[in-house]
């Protein structure tokens, strides 16, 4: 099964650099997530609603299924 942000960053059309411009994030730090697929819930928060920001992720509770 695909990593979840990897899953709702391609269903959303970005790349992992316009995710990570869009979230405010490293891009390295989306690479890593998606190559290494750790429970979304090992995530810090602050990076989690970042991510769940820029992927128009506004309920956290569908970010995190």
């Amino acid at each position: 099964m695909e990593n979840k942000i990897k899953e709702l960053r391609i269903a959303a059309g970005m790349t992992q650099r316009e995710l990570a411009e869009k979230a405010g994030v490293n891009i390295r730090q989306i690479q890593k997530y998606e190559v290494d697929q750790p429970e979304i819930g090992n995530v810090s928060l602050r990076i989690a609603v970042a991510l769940a920001d820029g992927l128009g992720v506004y309920d956290l509770r569908e970010f995190i299924k």
